[in-house]
């Protein structure tokens, strides 16, 4: 073999040192998971119903079927062994001696002195396994070892082949080196003038000469993807510095994305994504151009959001440098103290403001700005046409710049309290917006219709309440039981900067550990996050965030377009389309029409004050007061005692005190129970009615004159049955129906009298 194979030039070494390969460490295990994937009917990479042929093995094991042959030329061997049942005189696959007893059998076999087999037996597995009396699936699976030495004998024992055509095949191989040309198996072949098929008979019959063309393909591929490197090293460089050769220039504060780097490098998009992962991380990873005007905050919080590992804040585009100075003056003294969406919206504040000042004088000095200034500008506002809840968070990052810069003197405007209290604009008080009832309907109807991890977040997401960011981050083992069986899960609250824990159903529970099971599957281990971004998309496509967290734009996007494609609709007509923060509102909403406190709502949501949980306050006056209590505030029980829908709700908020709330009073059942005929008032922290079908006998009953009808109707049959007991002497089911018509009337009666009262 030519040296021509084996040196690497000097200046090559460097790079070579930096490469990064991701070898096949471990063919034999891979493919064995495959092989119980295909077997299974859940492959990764193939289909569902593929035949369990070498190809498909190879390519759901995910490396070619040359790796797969040179380190498990006997896969096929194995699949056999799987479908044939070993022998029952065969030993335990557990005994101790058994790869002893491997070893020796290989020993006699090459000396043609066995014991059980012939002695003319090929050296392979099949035959080792007769001899050591073990099952042939248990040297696949458990001695690799075994395996190995067998596989080892075979290529050192394996005859050459024919002399001439040997000589051949090496003096093509040499002629492929010298010339440059790309080297493969068949290409030898068709160099050698042998028959185009001949590559298959090289595997079997020449293995030295097939280990060499593998070597020498190996090492053509890393040289070929060093030069690569190399491309791609220079043309990121070019890109960073401005000095491109076959691409506009990124601008400063832009990225560079992997296509651009294709077009400067002439390197595909696919080939960097495959083959030189951390080049395409750092375009991935959005590292943006900076200059003195722009500048980036990295945020570990981003990156679990799934969104850039950077965030960009541009000074360039404002109008005065003692605006541009002071406003990245502000921006220092706040990055300590204050969140990266803080920062950004600081600086909107400031840009606007100063596009403002300069329209009305495009010279202002600071001295020139003054409190008769500052009403023009907040009159030019005003009629901005931005919504009041834009111009009121800007108008308080405004307020707070102003005041840094009187505070620690880097501006003297021309007047103090620039800004009032009375400038804020009323805040209009609108209503969460949640999803209704008949959306979230038909939106579980067809959940199925996503891909099965997006499905899975959207259901954690729903049940929980939790923000998109904070699904998006969910750690792997967010979830735990208690001593009773019952489930929790916990993440981090972003915008609270705090660990919360919420019980969950053991519905939900189910799901998340299915989310497990499929991320080890996908990974072959546990993630960082529950819910990272998978290899392949449905149409088997890379995805070039995979390992990652989701971005929110790819969830949002695949949850509207299924309910275009599955006709999602509200009561239009029209088509609904979804917002994250919704799901959140449903959650809440559900809560307090169920009767749940204020204060346990608030804890279940983690907010931090009542305030923040009683923008839903409204929901339980419209619902659930409304609705209980429609019969002039008027309910009855079953002795005919009439109570105020005052004296309702407060039962069923009795005994509900915050302080002694823990994570264990949350997971029990705090929705009012909604019964066919009635309210059952039991409070809520006593849990659910142990008694079922025992309504009109319980004092916690309550209803009013929309259930008129059926009570008289139930009067009508409970009667039935009371003859119907006493001819037949039924002592015990005649005492249990006297005490319903008792109830009943006392219900009935009172009922009547009062359905006309206005």
């Amino acid at each position: 073999m030519n040296n021509a194979l084996a040196i690497v030039r000097m200046d090559d070494t460097a790079l070579l040192e930096a490469k990064k390969h991701e070898p096949i460490t471990n063919a034999h295990k891979l493919a064995i998971e495959a092989i119980d994937r295909i077997i299974a009917g859940a492959p990764i990479r193939v289909q569902p119903k593929s035949k369990l042929v070498f190809k498909n093995i190879a390519k759901e094991a995910g490396i070619s079927s040359t790796v797969l042959y040179r380190d498990f030329r006997d896969v096929m061997s194995y699949v056999k062994a799987i479908k044939i049942k070993g022998n029952s005189d065969r030993i335990n696959v557990h005994d101790i001696s058994s790869r002893k007893r491997c070893f020796d059998a290989i020993e006699r076999i090459m000396n043609k002195n066995p014991h059980i087999v012939s002695k003319s037996a090929k050296l392979n597995v099949t035959s080792v396994a007769k001899e050591a009396k073990v099952e042939d699936l248990y040297i696949y699976q458990s001695l690799p070892d075994v395996l190995k030495k067998i596989t080892k004998e075979q290529v050192e024992n394996k005859a050459l082949g024919n002399k001439d055509t040997n000589a051949k095949l090496v003096s093509a191989l040499q002629r492929l080196v010298e010339s440059g040309q790309k080297i493969t198996v068949n290409g030898v072949c068709r160099e050698a003038k042998l028959n185009k098929s001949f590559d298959v008979v090289i595997r079997k019959s020449y293995p030295d000469v097939h280990n060499t063309i593998l070597n020498a393909i190996r090492e053509q591929t890393d040289m070929f993807r060093s030069n690569e490197r190399t491309a791609l090293l220079n043309a990121l460089d070019r890109l960073r510095t401005g000095k491109t050769k076959n691409t506009k220039p990124v601008p400063p504060g832009g990225y560079i994305s992997i296509r651009k780097l294709m077009l400067e490098s002439g390197v595909h998009e696919s080939t960097i994504s495959r083959h030189h992962k951390d080049v395409a991380n750092k375009c991935t990873s959005r590292k943006r151009l900076g200059s003195d005007d722009v500048w980036f905050f990295d945020d570990g919080e981003v990156q679990l959001k799934g969104g850039t590992d950077a965030i960009k804040l541009n000074f360039s585009g404002l109008p005065f440098d003692w605006l541009t100075n002071s406003a990245k003056a502000f921006t220092k003294a706040c990055h300590a103290t204050k969140s990266s969406a803080t920062l950004v919206s600081n600086l909107h504040a400031i840009r606007m403001f100063g596009a403002t000042v300069f329209d009305i004088n495009s010279n202002c000095e600071p001295k020139d700005i003054n409190r008769l200034f500052m009403e023009n500008v907040l009159y030019d506002w005003s009629k901005s046409g931005l919504k009041e809840s834009s111009i009121l968070r800007r108008l308080a990052s405004l307020r707070q710049y102003i005041e840094w810069c009187e505070d620690s003197a880097i501006i003297e405007f021309g007047s103090t309290r620039l800004i009032r209290d009375s400038d804020y604009p009323r805040k209009s008080k609108s209503l969460p917006k949640f999803i209704p009832e008949y959306i979230m309907s038909q939106l579980n109807t067809n959940i199925d219709g996503l891909h099965p991890h997006i499905m899975r977040l959207f259901l954690v997401l729903q049940e929980v309440g939790m923000r998109i960011s904070e699904c998006c981050g969910l750690a792997y083992d967010c979830i735990y039981p208690d001593s009773q069986g019952d489930y929790f899960i916990k993440y981090y609250q972003y915008k609270m900067k705090k660990e919360h824990i919420v019980p969950i159903t053991k519905e939900i529970a189910e799901v998340i550990k299915e989310q497990q099971k499929e991320v080890v599957l996908e990974f072959f281990e546990p993630t960082e996050i529950l819910f990272p971004t998978p290899k392949l998309q449905e149409n088997k496509k890379p995805y070039l965030r995979a390992g990652k967290a989701w971005s929110k734009g790819t969830l949002i996007k695949n949850l509207n377009a299924l309910a275009q494609e599955r006709n999602i609709i509200n009561e239009n007509g029209s088509v609904y389309h979804f917002s994250f923060h919704m799901f959140r509102h449903t959650t809440a909403t559900r809560m307090i029409n169920n009767g749940v406190p204020q204060h346990i709502v608030q804890r279940y949501l983690g907010h931090e004050s009542p305030a923040m949980t009683s923008t839903y306050a409204h929901i339980m006056d419209k619902t659930l007061k409304e609705e209980y209590a429609k019969f002039n505030g008027k309910m009855v029980d079953i002795r005919g005692s009439i109570y105020d829908i005052e004296d309702v709700t407060e039962s069923l908020v009795e005994g509900c005190e915050f302080d002694s709330i823990d994570t264990q009073w949350l997971k029990k059942n705090i929705a009012v129970q909604a019964l066919p005929n009635g309210l059952c008032s039991l409070p809520v922290v006593q849990g659910s009615c142990p008694h079922a079908n025992a309504c009109l006998t319980c004092s916690n009953f309550r209803t009013d004159h929309r259930y008129l009808l059926q009570h008289k109707e139930q009067l009508e049959r409970t009667e039935d049955i009371i003859a119907t007991c006493a001819s037949k002497g039924w002592t015990r089911q005649l005492e249990m129906n006297e005490k319903i018509k008792i109830s009943l009337v006392n219900i009935i009666e009172p009922l009547e009298v009062n359905i006309h009262v206005p």
